[in-house]
């Protein structure tokens, strides 16, 4: 295992392996990039693939977490498991799908970022091949109470969520504009957690990922620590990824997901939006 990578990445397995093998070896290429090391939290798998992978590379851990922590809380549980063996924090964190295809100039801007250190929170260019926008900034002011209630409201029956995803996604195929992201960097409220950046800093100066929430919510909960903590959440367009969206969640959730969805926002409002 490498001493103090420089980059750390959490990556969450949940019955897709083979999406999160061919992420890491054809983006993440742990051979050629010994700066980075990866850990891999398995929520749940069919196969032996990770435990292969794991074996193949030094710079790959494999964790198990024994029941579905859901995203943020596999990837918490990935960082402890870094955190009990190297004792520090790594120079950047990063979050992300693996459903995710990587620029070929990405980690050299990536450096080049994490050498001005000017940041807590950053977020790059992700243009989603689904909707066919960018989906970063994320939101760019601090997003209102009576909208979030409006999620939860949306999110409290199955039949409801159904309806609002389908004149979403109609209405975001209908269109045929493409959402173009600003060509500067600037600061936004939030930025979009398929991929999300971490600076060591950000741990440093009181911030967490231990969600308390299965699924979604994500973004809000990081943004509000922002918030909270006076941290410096950026967005980035020199670094840019493609995303081929919902390849692991569906872009129409199971009942099950539309539960979770609801139980993000009722913690969200409980929390800061009192």
């Amino acid at each position: 295992m490498l001493d103090r990578p420089n980059i750390l990445f959490l990556l969450v397995n949940y019955f897709n392996e083979e999406e999160v093998c061919s992420f890491i070896e054809k983006q993440l290429k742990p051979f050629e990039n010994n700066f980075i090391e990866i850990v891999i939290t398995d929520n749940g798998s069919r196969t032996s693939l990770l435990n292969e992978i794991e074996r193949k590379y030094s710079n790959i851990t494999l964790v198990k977490s024994g029941s579905n922590l859901g995203y943020f809380g596999a990837a918490n549980l990935g960082l402890t498991n870094y955190l009990d063996r190297n004792k520090e924090y790594p120079q950047a964190v990063i979050i992300c799908n693996t459903d995710i295809r990587l620029a070929s100039d990405f980690f050299h801007e990536l450096q080049n970022k994490l050498s001005d250190t000017n940041f807590d929170i950053l977020g790059p260019s992700i243009h989603s091949i689904l909707y066919k926008h960018d989906q970063n900034p994320y939101i760019i002011n601090r997003i209102k109470e009576s909208k979030l209630k409006f999620f939860k409201f949306i999110s409290s029956t199955y039949f409801l969520y159904s309806l609002f995803t389908l004149y979403h996604v109609a209405k975001s195929k209908l269109s045929g504009k493409a959402n173009a992201a600003p060509n500067k960097s600037m600061k936004p409220y939030a930025v979009h957690g398929s991929f999300m950046i971490f600076n060591k800093f950000f741990f440093e100066k009181g911030g967490t990922i231990n969600y308390p929430c299965v699924l979604f919510g994500e973004e809000l909960f990081i943004a509000e620590q922002a918030l909270k903590l006076n941290l410096n959440m950026l967005y980035e367009p020199a670094l840019q990824i493609e995303h081929n969206e919902h390849s692991t969640t569906g872009a129409f959730k199971s009942k099950e997901a539309v539960a979770y969805l609801h139980q993000s926002y009722s913690f969200l409002l409980n929390t800061y939006f009192k």
